[in-house]
């Protein structure tokens, strides 16, 4: 391949160069003395430029070629000759020639040297592979200021750059694995965790990012017959661009299910990745549920899209879809290398996720059918009752509340909190739960209660100890009376709204006998119990926080306002959302009581017969 040679410009041929030695030599003896030394000064400023390793090309003030050297014309794949005249993209059409032009348009007004990066495709690569070029421009001018044009010299850094390009993935796959193990699994929480994980691949990985769990009954990670595959869609993320996406694509909530033929039953039923570039209508149809769908999909301009399973280890959990929109590029080998990645690290915790909200539900299930419904309160009494799980582990606790109709009109009123954590601490609830509605049905007394009950545990030798508040109400004499066995004192809330604290003597829980090796003798309170009063109980876990006294949330207690005349769930509804933290370290239980201004016939009744015993 020989250098290009121009017949007229201002870079000389050798032909032309030829001509004006021999022109010159005509002219005199001096002219032809300087000949050799301006012959000798061109053949060496030629072998520089056609023997260079760089690229070098000279262009006309209209950005037409009028040189190429070999190095050149053996970058851009196109003879020397086949330059000459032309302007860049008629060579290079596949050129991203705009953002050069731009900057070959400043050299020649202003005459500063510049740098440029250029990328594209030449005839000189068969696989017409993207290739990169960093470019040198300065502007040719003559003795008179004249613009004659510009030396380009031009250098490929497509290898340097494609080691550039996998350095910087090397540098974002790390990335985004090391953020993935800080990120993913920070809760207990499947949704949660979801959500981290599509936050994770948008919009570094892809437009719109969607997390599908399983959807079926049963044990976790256990595929449904063919047919009856269903998924929920746990979380999804999408750009600001296709924020209205979820309205066509399937917001988080909504249960897919796929088509059989469709990537996500596929990925599922294969467990395997399932990528789609640049699909037809008919491909895009087995994804969409219907015609309309593929043409919201086209407006949308998604073309690309990969479905990834989330196995951990056996357990098939899920599926991640992520889909490329607009100007994105299509999904690569090493996308979906990396994707795959994530998921299997963030199956694992999803799946922990699922197995620990099914073992919590049957954990909150076991409480409740032990701690039952409490038995009903005469109907003078009128009662309501909360009990609030914590939701930081899987262990039931051993809170209790209880209300029982007693004989002659009375009515007993129990919360207790059993020491400690988990399905040991449950039993013993129940079990202290059931000695104290024995007790009652045998004395109406609270520390008769609470002493019997105290001698039993020690001989049966229960190894938890329990604290619990017993109350009776006579609506007959109006009276309360209590019996508190290590536990916070009662709120007591007026018909005007005034609250106070129960001010009652503290003996030991139930059940510490055994621990000090002597026998508990309870004591007893009783106070006016008005028509329209409530009794407010409850556990620690309403008024425990964590670096505060115990005693100061208490008192803090008593300071809220609270309308007595509201219904009592209601009322307990205005305690709870006021005064419980969120994110409790504890359970809780509350149950409100409250005195019904008229008798009813059982009370009066009960009136009728004790006036009989005393006359």
């Amino acid at each position: 391949m020989q250098a290009a040679q121009p017949t007229e410009g201002p870079v000389l041929s050798y032909a032309r160069a030829r001509e004006l030695v021999n022109g010159l030599l005509a002219g005199g003896i001096g002219a032809a003395a300087l000949l050799p030394s301006v012959l000798d000064d061109y053949r060496v400023t030629r072998a520089i430029l056609d023997g260079s390793g760089a690229g070098i090309g000279v262009l006309d003030p209209d950005l037409r070629y009028l040189y190429v050297n070999d190095a050149l014309a053996a970058l851009n794949g196109v003879a020397a000759a086949d330059h000459l005249g032309k302007r860049v993209p008629d060579v290079l059409p596949d050129l991203d020639y705009e953002p050069l032009e731009k900057v070959l348009r400043h050299v020649l007004a202003n005459g500063r040297p510049q740098f440029a990066t250029a990328t594209g495709r030449t005839p000189a690569d068969p696989a017409g592979e993207t290739r990169w070029w960093i470019n040198a421009y300065h502007r040719l001018e003559d003795p008179s200021g004249t613009v004659l044009g510009i030396v380009a010299v031009i250098i490929e850094v497509t290898e340097t750059y494609r080691v550039r390009q996998l350095l910087d993935t090397a540098r974002t796959r790390l990335a985004l694995l090391d953020e993935a193990a800080t990120r993913i699994g920070t809760t207990l929480d499947v949704e949660h965790t979801c959500k981290e994980l599509a936050r994770l691949f948008v919009p570094r990985l892809a437009d719109i990012a969607a997390v599908d769990v399983l959807d079926v009954d049963g044990a976790p990670g256990v595929l449904p017959a063919r047919g009856a595959l269903r998924l929920r869609r746990v979380a999804l993320t999408t750009t600001p661009r296709l924020g209205k996406a979820a309205k066509y694509f399937g917001a988080a909530g909504a249960v897919i299910v796929p088509q059989a033929s469709s990537a996500v039953a596929r990925c599922l039923t294969e467990q395997r990745p399932v990528i789609s570039n640049l699909p037809s209508d008919s491909e895009l149809a087995a994804d969409a549920p219907d015609a309309d769908h593929v043409a919201l999909y086209r407006k949308l301009d998604m073309h690309s899209a990969i479905c990834v399973p989330l196995t951990a280890r056996r357990d098939l959990v899920g599926a991640v879809i992520l889909i490329r929109a607009g100007e994105s590029a299509e999904f690569s080998q090493e996308d979906v290398d990396l994707v795959s990645d994530l998921a299997r690290r963030a199956a694992t915790s999803i799946n922990h996720a699922k197995r620990y909200a099914h073992e919590h539900q049957t954990a909150l299930v076991m409480q409740q059918a032990l701690l039952a419904r409490p038995r009903t309160p005469h109907a003078d009494v009128q009662c309501a009752s909360r009990y609030l799980p914590t939701g930081a582990d899987i262990e039931i606790g051993g809170d209790w509340y209880d209300t029982v109709a007693l004989p002659g009109g009375k009515t007993l009123l129990v919360v207790g909190d059993v020491m400690g954590h988990g399905f040991e601490a449950a039993a013993a609830m129940s079990e202290f739960r059931s000695l104290l509605r024995t007790l009652a049905l045998q004395s109406d007394a609270p520390d008769e209660i609470l002493t019997e009950a105290e001698r039993i545990a020690d001989g049966l030798a229960f190894d938890r100890a329990a604290t619990c508040v017993v109350a009776v109400v006579n609506p007959v004499h109006r009276t309360c009376s209590f019996a508190n066995a290590g536990h916070m004192p009662p709120l007591l809330i007026g018909p005007d709204g005034s609250s106070a604290l129960v001010q009652l003597p503290v003996d030991p829980p139930l059940g510490i006998g055994t621990v000090l090796g002597e026998r508990t003798s309870y004591r007893c309170s009783t106070i006016e119990f008005e028509p329209g009063t409530t009794l407010l109980f409850y556990t620690d876990g309403l008024v425990e926080r964590r670096g505060k006294d115990i005693d100061e949330c208490i008192n803090a207690l008593t300071a809220l306002d609270i309308d007595p005349q509201r219904p009592l769930d209601m009322l307990l509804d205005t305690v709870l959302s006021r005064f419980l933290p969120e994110g409790a370290e504890d359970d809780v239980a509350v149950l409100a009581a409250r005195l019904l201004p008229l008798p009813s016939p059982a009370l009066e009744g009960a009136l009728a017969q004790e006036l009989v015993a005393r006359t």
